[in-house]
């Protein structure tokens, strides 16, 4: 039973996205109120989270040059020609498309106001056009999780927080992994389904090419080049660790530049998907793990990300890339280098201890940095444990066994760090506090 819950939640929460999921949300939002409008629009009025706010702020958006901004992905979404909007209603980008919604957006006709009562992911869009139509559309808790379509004050679609629609199951599902037991999990996960196991293994091919994109043309910062180079000239080790760290910081660097290629995601985020990805993939090669063995690890690291988003919520103050899925990571780290379950918590506690709380100050090309804190962090963790280093479970925030610890980490980012995530904000947006 635990194990079909896995799959049942994966086969939701491990899904293709193009482009940084937030500002996707927002122009999946604006598409889905525009579609029920009639006339040429006049305006678009957004309410964003906090955490929605500071995630789309300073993300290349793809197909555009590397252009950035809410407003431009509010309006790329108004004018998207996607026939089934989902989280690559960008894809096919075209001149005249960018021209229109670039338009658009210098003839400031898109408002943005922070809901500042909400957390989380959150976005409230409101799409008027020039023959009197109002539409609103709302998507909240996770990606595509639409709980309200209303034209003209006449509720078309309406659910709770958790949904009815096939996104708004995904919450409910996360839920229910969160409350299985993961002993049974890992101690059956040999009996995967083989589709679940194609699914899995595809987007290790998928992370692959953002990947050489990072490492070519498309990375802003370069940074998978430097750390290479570094290798090759002998200042850092040219090990497992370091080319797991070289390979998924280029591919978060051209995601975050706003590279025009799809990338597998995890419990709602590219990047969390390439954290588990790629390292996985590269000491896969390392230990001569198979196909098999490849999968089960991918499942594990993406069932414990999945289950931390149940705790900390889809967006928070704290960096899911580095704690979420960095943990997750560790996990599957830890099996592929043949530990059981005690010492993939004991791996899991040494991530906890390390590297819980850091920030998440948005999404930009600069989490490329912080990527190489989770996939060092979760190396050196699982190898430690390996080796018989177990932190007391007395220490800190850590738990008795691997689900209390888990659960722990959701309560430091809420309520813990609601208002951590607010400063942050104010910081970015540099004005004062209210």
């Amino acid at each position: 039973m635990s194990l079909t819950q896995l799959e049942r939640t994966l086969k939701l929460d491990i899904k293709a996205a193009l482009g940084c999921t937030e500002p996707i949300t927002i122009a999946l939002a604006v598409c889905k109120a525009r579609r029920l409008t009639a006339g040429k629009v006049k305006k678009i009025n957004l309410k964003l989270s906090t955490n929605l706010l500071k995630n789309a702020m300073e993300v290349g958006i793809p197909g555009t040059g590397g252009q950035r901004g809410i407003p431009l992905a509010a309006a790329l979404g108004c004018f998207s020609p996607a026939e089934d909007p989902g989280m690559t209603l960008l894809e096919g980008m075209t001149k005249e498309w960018l021209q229109q919604a670039r338009k658009f957006v210098e003839a400031d006709l898109v408002d943005i106001e922070l809901a500042s009562d909400r957390h989380g992911l959150f976005v409230e869009a409101v799409v008027d056009d020039d023959i009197g139509n109002s539409a609103r559309s709302i998507i909240h808790g996770s990606h595509e999780n639409c709980i309200l379509l209303e034209k003209n004050g006449e509720i078309i679609f309406k659910s709770d927080k958790a949904g009815d629609s096939g996104s708004g199951k995904l919450l409910q599902e996360r839920q229910k992994l969160a409350a299985t037991s993961f002993a049974k999990i890992w101690n059956n996960i040999s009996a995967l389904s083989p589709e679940l196991r194609r699914h899995m293994l595809s987007g290790i091919d998928m992370n692959l090419k953002v990947a050489e994109a990072g490492m070519g043309k498309d990375g802003f910062l370069k940074i998978g080049n430097i750390y290479r180079e570094l290798m090759q000239q002998g200042w850092l080790g040219n090990d497992v660790i370091n080319e797991a760290k070289a390979l998924t910081s280029a591919a978060v660097d051209a995601r975050m530049s706003g590279c025009d290629l799809p990338v597998m995601t995890s419990a709602g985020s590219g990047n969390q998907g390439l954290t588990i990805t790629l390292p996985l993939y590269v000491l896969a090669k390392h230990v001569k793990a198979d196909d098999t063995r490849l999968s089960e690890a991918l499942a594990i690291s993406h069932g414990i990300t999945s289950i931390l988003k149940h705790h900390s919520g889809t967006l928070s103050a704290m960096c899911g890339c580095v704690v979420c899925s960095g943990t997750g990571l560790t996990a599957g780290a830890t099996y592929l280098l043949g530990g059981d379950l005690e010492i993939a918590t004991a791996a899991v506690n040494n991530m906890v201890g390390s590297i819980t709380g850091i920030i998440c100050d948005g999404a930009k090309v600069g989490c490329s940095i912080k990527l190489i804190c989770a996939v060092d962090s979760s190396f050196q963790a699982a190898m430690m444990a390996m080796r018989g280093l177990k932190l007391p479970t007395t220490n800190g925030v850590l738990g008795e066994n691997l689900e209390s610890s888990l659960a722990n980490i959701g309560l430091i980012a809420a309520p813990g760090m609601v208002e951590t995530d607010d400063q942050i904000l104010s910081i970015m947006l540099g004005k004062p506090l209210r």
